[in-house]
């Protein structure tokens, strides 16, 4: 016969159902010569109560399940691998396995249909329908007030919470104070049905005589209870043997997946149902059996009582230790174990390695931290002999579970205990304790590790340490604490008053505040104070100041015991912190306020004025012609000429008010008290007249004037920003004018420079909003007639709907600096519209695209044209990057080192506005270009005036000599491109070849040409 290794998954292995049902389970797998793994899952103090992980599946051949006791990906696990499997008292939820059930439905009817012979019409039910087989004794209990034409009312139904005698109870005395008219339960379960019976005479009724009962399973002590319980006997032995056989007729590949199996239960009547006239023992065999589960029952009761005792020692021993010694808990008849926990690789691989084994009778026991797959634990070679087939000893493994986590599985060897009319035996505790343990072990671990960290924290750290002990009212110091409050430690005591008389009279208060708040408990904030060390001040540059830090301990009632903390010397960090305050607020180099300071002063000043109705003025002083100093004299004359400027000016403002530096050659002053600008103007002459005397540094002697603005609150301005907006407004009037003068601000003086902030701002928005967008004006080949190509000119619509010409806003977004993100994006959109042109069917087309002087500037800018091409997918022959000549020959040899780059990139390069500036033919020999093209101004007046006739020849004949092609822009009437035909000018653009316009106009007009 064949060996096979049979798994059996249960809640529990013990007590009155799973107690007597493995034992049969078991016996009937030696028969057949093979071995059983006994999986038990079940932990009442975590309500796990099925198998979360398929352990064993690559050990076990069949699988037999009792109840639902595994999770649906279990069952998936199961399916999947297509072993044989069989459920014991549920529908088999894998479609090729089988189900073995006992009949509950006909069992209940019977049970039923027996206290309704008895003449009982109002039968109370009580169970719970959530389990399968329970809720088909339900069903049974419905089918039998329905053949005898008894009504069904839901106030007889009660749902217990559990299926043993104190659910029972509960539900008992649940009917009666619901008023309930009943006089006989039919119970779901006998420990229901005992239970129930308990509850009623504890109300003082009799049973059977005011109330019937009737259970179901026949459990042992269904027998012995006064009165004897009448129930349904479940036949244990012939469910677990049909289970089996079924299993191994799947082995052999004899029986059709999906069917079921019923096995038939029977009625046993004993005096609970009022059948008290009966006699109690029919037979001689039937009182022997009463005696016999007495006896049992009593043995039962008194391994109870000793068990508890060893499982109290085990406990003791296996704890005794920091580590848990788990072979020293209470595993009854288990004579050898193995604990594998789960762990991490370093490939973030989890599996399960050994921890423990144990062995009592010098079996061979897996090495401590040998690896094992979950699937294939545990290691078959290290099992017993007894585990082999025949053998007496069966398989126990049981997950590891507690509140923290899922440490892993234990794993025994043993025959399965005899004591099954104890539900609930001990041993099952020590898989809760072990779990416990284990936790316990992991925090002990976690919290010597902490005292040892801290240990070495405290002997190595600059920090003071203090426990302040709540209920003595002592605080104790630690040396390093003495030496951070040195010179004044000599008076540091335990009592908590002699730290707080250390510190600064200005800190004590807030000091004792605290800690009268960790005293009383009312403040659960942590400590966190920094204070000043009063004695020793006077013979120190800086006061000692600390960090006094603390956090209260409360002990197992909630009551505050202890206050624990630090002290730490952070003398040098308020150094510091002053320096950063002096570095934030002053600035260096006058030793004036600096704009964030000014700021500040100005609010509050506003403050004032807003409660006694003065006026204060803002003055913005710009030097004129500051930077000529600087850039002949340099900038140490320079800065040296700033202080002297600044400490005339604070002279001439003097009690009035506050000077500070604003920035570079800037100053601004605030009068904070003023009647008006009488006062303003009194104060500026002072500052003109002091300027114009000469400064003298070195020997030498400097002259200045300043341009001076100003500004008046509460009149001109709401806000601190906007005084200084317009004193600065003011200023740049002032400056503009000549300088050396004041210029007090009006509403006039905003108009201009708002309409230029505003075209900034608009501009900083119009890509986001889309308001740009490209215009192209054809390149046409006089030689040839056809286009050429088409020059890129940017056109901007504002949000209010107005055009805005290039000529307005290029110079602006030079200016500030927005011409490098403007520039890029006109080149990315120009190459986009080009790719779309030469997947239209005009390749040879070459796209112009304008680079400011910036753009030109950067470093990095032909890098910026690979990518710009590489995404656009247009080849470098179709681009075309022009630039003015005034840009080509400011810097000859950056010019030239950039163009080279980009003539290596491949594009064609083209010198703009030719003839505008102060080049020679000498330059552009010298710069890699190829096109040159001929400004407007040139071309305009080509056939009135002689002179620019001859430019515009002498241009296209030069370019020639060098090998360039030349372009004529701004061609506007037949004539002009008559005689740039004789000159032999190689293409022209202009009005009268095309104006500006959209990428689909440029592409219909190309269709044009080429058709004509």
């Amino acid at each position: 016969m064949q060996e096979y290794r049979i798994g059996v998954i249960a809640p529990y292995l013990d007590g009155e159902y799973y107690g007597r049902l493995l034992p049969y389970i078991q016996q009937a797998i030696r028969e057949r010569r093979s071995r059983l793994f006994a999986v038990q899952v079940a932990d009442d103090y975590l309500g796990i109560d099925s198998l979360e992980e398929p352990i064993a599946v690559g050990l076990i051949d069949a699988w037999i399940v009792v109840l639902p006791s595994a999770s649906s990906a279990v069952f998936e696990t199961l399916d999947a691998g297509g072993k044989p499997f069989v459920s014991i008292g549920f529908p088999s939820p894998i479609p090729a396995g089988h189900s073995v059930l006992v009949e509950n439905r006909s069992g209940m009817r019977a049970a039923v249909e027996h206290l309704i012979e008895h003449g009982h019409k109002r039968i109370a039910f009580m169970g719970n329908p959530g389990q399968y087989d329970l809720h088909e004794r339900y069903e049974g209990y419905m089918q039998a007030l329905a053949e005898h034409g008894l009504p069904f009312d839901e106030r007889l139904v009660v749902q217990t919470e559990d299926n043993l005698m104190s659910g029972g109870e509960k539900a008992a005395l649940e009917l009666l104070d619901r008023g309930a008219d009943f006089t006989a339960i039919a119970a779901a379960t006998d420990f229901n049905a005992l239970g129930a019976i308990d509850g009623l005479q504890a109300r003082g009724y009799r049973v059977p005589r005011d109330y019937a009962v009737t259970g179901f399973d026949d459990i042992g002590q269904s027998a012995m209870n006064y009165p004897s319980l009448t129930t349904v006997r479940q036949p244990l032995e012939a469910l677990a043997r049909e289970a089996v056989s079924r299993t191994f007729e799947m082995l052999s590949g004899r029986p059709a997946p999906g069917e079921t199996t019923y096995v038939p239960t029977s009625l046993v009547v004993r005096s609970s149902c009022s059948c008290s006239e009966r006699s109690l023992f029919r037979t001689a065999d039937e009182f022997d059996r009463y005696l016999v589960g007495l006896s049992q029952m009593r043995r039962s009761i008194h391994a109870i009582t000793y068990n508890s005792h060893r499982m109290t020692k085990g406990l003791i021993n296996a704890t005794r230790d920091e580590r848990v010694d788990f072979s020293k808990l209470f595993w009854n008849l288990a004579h050898w174990g193995c604990l594998a926990l789960w762990e991490t690789d370093e490939d973030g691989n989890r599996q399960l390695v050994v921890r423990q084994s144990f062995t009592k009778r010098g079996d061979p026991v897996p090495a401590v931290g040998t690896s094992c797959s979950f699937e294939y634990f545990p290691p078959l070679e290290t099992l017993p002999p007894g585990t082999l087939p025949g053998g007496e000893d069966v398989v126990v493994i049981h997950p590891i579970h507690s509140e923290l986590q899922n440490w892993g599985y234990v794993a025994l060897v043993g025959p399965l205990g005899s004591n099954h009319l104890a539900a609930n035996d001990l041993y099952r505790h020590s898989f809760t304790i072990l779990a416990v343990a284990l936790e316990r072990e992991l925090l002990f671990n976690r919290v010597r590790s902490i005292a040892e960290k801290l240990e070495i924290v405290s002997n190595t750290t600059n920090d003071g340490i203090w426990d302040w002990n709540l209920e003595t009212g002592r605080i104790d110091w630690n040396i390093r604490a003495h030496k951070i409050l040195s010179p004044s430690a000599a008076k540091l005591t335990s009592d908590p008053r002699s730290v707080v008389k250390l510190v600064h009279p200005e800190d004590r208060r807030t000091m004792w505040e605290a800690f009268e708040r960790a005293r009383s408990g009312v403040d659960r904030q942590p400590i966190r104070l920094e204070l000043r060390i009063a004695e020793g001040e006077e013979k120190r540059e800086h006061p000692i100041w600390v960090h006094l830090a603390g956090d209260l301990i409360r002990g197992t009632s909630g009551a505050a015991d202890r206050v624990i903390g630090s002290i730490t010397d952070i003398t040098e960090k308020k150094i510091n912190e002053a320096k950063i305050t002096q570095l934030a607020y002053w600035d260096s180099l006058t030793g004036l306020p600096n704009r964030l300071l000014f700021k500040e002063q100005l609010k509050e000043a506003m403050e004032e004025r807003n409660k006694d109705g003065l006026k204060l003025a803002v003055m913005m002083i710009d030097l004129d012609r500051f930077k000529i100093v600087n850039d002949t004299l340099g900038h140490q004359t320079g800065d040296l000429l700033l202080q002297l400027a600044a400490a005339k000016l604070q002279e001439c403002v003097g009690a009035l008010g506050i000077v500070a530096r604003f920035a570079g050659d800037e100053f601004i002053v605030l009068l904070s008290r003023i009647e008006g600008a009488e006062e303003i103007n009194r104060v500026a002459d002072r500052m003109l007249d002091m300027l114009t005397k000469p400064f003298v540094l070195e020997g030498q002697e400097f002259y200045l004037s300043a341009s001076i603005g100003a500004c008046l609150y509460p009149c001109d301005a709401p806000d601190v920003d906007s005084l200084i907006r317009y004193s600065d407004l003011a200023m740049y009037y002032s400056k503009e004018n000549g300088g050396n003068r004041l210029k007090v601000y009006t509403p006039a003086l905003s108009s201009k420079r708002v309409e230029r902030f505003n075209m900034e701002t608009g501009l900083r928005y119009a890509m986001e909003r889309g308001e740009l967008a490209l215009n192209f004006q054809p390149q046409v080949s006089l030689a040839s007639g056809k286009v050429y190509g088409a020059e890129t000119l940017i056109r901007w619509s504002s949000s209010d709907g107005k055009t805005i010409q290039p000529g307005e806003f290029i110079p602006l977004a030079e200016e500030t600096g927005l011409i490098i993100p403007i520039g890029q994006w006109v080149l990315e959109q120009a190459c986009r519209a080009c790719r779309r042109w030469i997947h239209a069917g005009m390749p040879s087309l070459v796209i112009s695209v304008n680079i400011s002087a910036l753009q030109f500037q950067q470093d990095n800018f032909p890098d910026i044209v690979r990518k710009v091409l590489k995404d656009t997918g247009i080849a470098p022959h179709n681009l075309c990057l022009e630039i003015t000549e005034h840009t080509a020959v400011q810097d000859m040899e950056h010019s030239i080192r950039m163009l080279g780059q980009l003539v290596e990139i491949g594009v064609k390069i083209a010198i703009d506005d030719f003839g505008m500036g102060q080049s020679s033919l000498y330059w552009l020999k010298k710069l890699p270009v190829h096109i040159v093209k001929i400004d407007p101004s040139f071309i305009r007046n080509l056939m009135e005036d002689s002179d620019d006739d001859a430019i515009a020849k002498a241009v296209i004949e030069m370019s020639h000599s060098l090998g360039l092609s030349v372009t004529a822009e701004g061609v506007e009437t037949e004539s002009q491109l008559q005689r740039l035909q004789q000159l032999q000018c190689d293409r022209i653009q202009g009005f009268f070849t095309g104006r500006p316009m959209t990428s689909e106009q440029f592409v219909a007009y190309f269709l044009e040409i080429a058709n004509w």
